[in-house]
């Protein structure tokens, strides 16, 4: 008797362990998830799955076998003859459906079957507990998170490049507001990086119902018209901006894109040259482009002035010193023919 007690108790025991490490796993767990509530939602979702995961492994290897041991023993023992006392019996067996043996009134004949149930009922009703609490404070959270949080959010996602991230805070955004303009135009741009063309367009022009001032909206959809290779959309909404906007330097630029893919180079110059001179605006891509339109045109000299001034922004393009070194005669070319060479090998 003693010998099976002992074992009882030290099998008690090493599930009482493993229970309590399986526990406080979990609770790191949910530490871990309360940490990066604001980071990502799906983080949210993993670590709560993790956590509920070792909870369940804490309340099935709970000390549940020991009701039959050590709780009868320290507080079911009846007084003189060791039986229980009635009323535990009673408490017992109408409370938990356990039953005694009339014969032997020491003994729980508790099943395994029985002992695996009381294990499933006590997770599910802490399981179910932790869910209504998590589920009310999202709910909460997104009652007191307003679309500006949202949207704030997406942006920094957005730049960040965190697109899956920004994408579900924009609509977050939208849904609280639906006709939140600057939240559908960070969308469009979002859905314009991600090579949704059609969509961006619909999402723009939808913020252009709502306000048809709105030049931002205007850009981008003349923007995603660009990139579906709609130049002739394209050209007519960058004109409509230039003309109530005239110093829209950047709807000038793909003004000029819009001409130069076409080769309308005429055309393509004269919106290059109003950004770079009243503009300000200096890259390598648009000196190289500009001095390659003078150069098609016969206009050297200013072929050469940008030529050299895209190497000042960027000095690796071969292209440019092998093209400099055959426009630059006698020695004055013979640095740029060398470097060509020399980068060529």
């Amino acid at each position: 008797m003693n010998a099976t007690v002992a074992t009882r108790d030290s099998h008690t025991g090493s599930m009482k362990k493993k229970s309590k490490a399986y526990f406080s796993i979990a609770i790191v767990l949910l530490v871990i998830m309360a940490l990066s509530w604001s980071v990502d939602t799906s983080l949210v979702y993993i670590f709560l799955g993790a956590a509920s995961f070792f909870l369940f492994l804490g309340f099935y290897n709970g000390p549940f076998d020991g009701v039959s041991g050590s709780f009868m023993r320290s507080n079911q023992y009846a007084k003189g003859d060791g039986e229980f006392n009635t009323s535990s019996k009673e408490f017992l067996k109408n409370i938990l459906g356990l039953t005694f043996d009339s014969a032997q009134g020491r003994h729980l004949k508790t099943s395994d079957t029985l002992r695996k149930w009381i294990r499933l009922a006590g997770f599910s009703v802490f399981s179910i507990l932790l869910i209504t609490l998590i589920v009310n404070m999202l709910t909460s959270g997104d009652q007191s998170h307003d679309a500006v949080g949202y949207y704030q959010a997406a942006e920094q996602n957005y730049f960040a490049g965190e697109y899956d991230s920004a994408y579900a805070n924009y609509r977050r955004a939208m849904k609280l507001a639906p006709e939140y303009q600057e939240a559908m135009v960070g969308y469009g741009k979002l859905l314009i990086a991600n090579d949704e063309l059609d969509s961006a367009v619909l999402v723009f022009t939808k913020v252009l119902e709502i306000n048809p001032g709105y030049i931002e909206a205007s850009y981008n959809k003349a923007l995603a018209y660009y990139s579906q290779k709609k130049y002739l959309e394209s050209i007519k909404t960058l004109s409509t901006i230039i003309d109530s906007n005239p110093e829209y330097y950047d709807a000038m630029l793909l003004l000029g894109d819009a001409y130069y893919v076409q080769r309308q180079y005429d055309d393509a110059i004269v919106w290059y040259e109003n950004a770079y001179r009243n503009g300000g605006i200096r890259s390598r891509l648009l000196c190289h482009i500009m001095a390659y339109i003078y150069d098609t045109k016969g206009e050297y000299d200013k072929a050469i002035r940008l030529y050299q001034e895209a190497l000042s922004y960027d000095s690796a393009v071969v292209e440019i010193y092998q093209r400099l070194g055959e426009l630059i005669p006698d020695e004055n070319g013979n640095f740029y023919r060398e470097k060509a060479a020399q980068m060529s090998n």
